[in-house]
């Protein structure tokens, strides 16, 4: 198993109770000296295991929206502007687009 410390570096067990550095200060070291791993954790600080990606189970998936579902919400969308635009508005008054999603959040409760 390999563990990583606080300053980054990478240690492996060697046998029981028992690890060398792999990796110091981002470089690999071929014959690091085993050391106890209670000595290094306190030199170190805590050794952290390291997860293999190949045991590390698989992220639970976010569900996309299907195209499908998108078009739809779009063609509400669309439709809600026509409705909102095609209203008599006064001179000064504008739809906005709070408008038009009032009335898509609106058609979409309809449907």
């Amino acid at each position: 198993m390999r563990y990583i410390d606080s300053g980054g570096d990478v240690w492996e067990d060697v046998t029981d109770g028992m690890v060398r550095v792999v990796v110091l200060g981002g470089a690999e070291v071929d014959h690091g000296e085993p050391s106890e791993m209670d000595h290094v954790e306190e030199t170190w600080g805590p050794l952290v295991p390291i997860v293999d990606v190949a045991e590390a189970p698989e992220p639970p998936s976010d569900v996309l929206p299907t195209v499908s579902a998108v078009m739809d919400r779009a063609s509400v969308f669309q439709s809600a502007h026509a409705l909102v635009t095609g209203l008599t508005w006064d001179e000064g008054e504008q739809p906005s687009v709070y408008d038009v999603l009032s009335v898509a959040k609106w058609l979409e409760g309809a449907a």
